[in-house]
């Protein structure tokens, strides 16, 4: 070994072999190093932009709710404005859009936006997760995601899809013409059907990964001696299997709109 691997704290390097791994603190400063030809970059940004972006990376790491929903584009462009609290239905059921200024253009749509962060809050609560876990946390996020997807599809099959197929779980398609000039047809699952039972399938997975996340963390706490944490672990995954059990039961939740004073994950 060198000199120069003398002077460093033993705390702060682990040999292994012939090479030197960087402790964790070392090795968070080196991720978190800006190079000097990005932080060139940023110093020439105006104020104005710099806010922007430091917002932007804020929301991202609030979770995936800031970045899934699907962006609004006005009432004309949406394929969902018909399930939008934002129009209006005149007295013969018509949907009257109203101004553009009435909505996000260019945000999350306002329903998918509160819609998952409502289930973050509700996994979170029923599942008994720590938010300050990012582990577990991720895998919140991940099944809030699937219910927002899972909504989505039930919204195209609620409504039908740009041709107005969807609503019976069937597609018709046209694979040719006979002799008379008559289309052929064929039908076959709606694509949207199929979506839902992919997104169910993904979900269970999710599931079983906290409850892998819950089991290891226990066994961990059994090998450097923590019996008092181990019954307490053991007990969060005997009711972390109880709410999933619940969760499997598939009771539709209902959305509900947060108050102007209630706290989001998001501001």
């Amino acid at each position: 070994m060198s000199k120069q691997d003398d002077t460093l704290d033993p705390e702060e390097k682990t040999i292994v072999g012939l090479a030197i791994v960087p402790s964790k603190e070392q090795a968070i400063a080196s991720i978190s190093e800006i190079e000097p030809e990005y932080q060139d970059y940023l110093a020439k940004l105006n104020p104005e932009k710099k806010r922007r972006i430091i917002n932007s990376i804020n929301r991202v790491q609030t979770g995936l709710h800031a970045v899934a929903p699907i962006m609004c584009l006005g009432p004309d462009k949406c394929p969902f404005v018909s399930k939008c609290p934002i129009p209006e239905r005149n007295e013969k059921g018509v949907l009257v859009n109203g101004p553009d200024s009435n909505y996000p253009i260019g945000k999350e749509c306002i329903l998918e936006k509160f819609y998952m962060q409502q289930k973050i809050i509700e996994y979170v609560d029923h599942l008994n997760v720590d938010p300050a876990n990012p582990v577990e946390m991720s895998i919140v996020n991940e099944l809030a995601l699937i219910d927002l997807y899972k909504n989505r599809a039930l919204m195209i099959m609620s409504g039908g899809d740009k041709s107005g197929q969807g609503r019976d779980f069937m597609r018709v398609d046209i694979i040719g013409f006979n002799e008379n000039g008559e289309a052929a047809e064929t039908s076959k699952l709606h694509p949207a059907v199929d979506m839902m039972d992919r997104l169910e399938k993904r979900r269970e997975k999710w599931l079983e990964k906290l409850m892998e996340t819950r089991k290891s963390k226990a066994d961990w706490m059994a090998k450097v001696g923590g019996t008092g944490n181990e019954s307490k672990i053991l007990g969060e995954i005997q009711k972390l299997r109880d709410a999933i059990m619940q969760l499997e039961g598939n009771e539709p939740i209902a959305l509900d709109m947060p108050d102007e004073d209630e706290v989001l994950l998001d501001d």
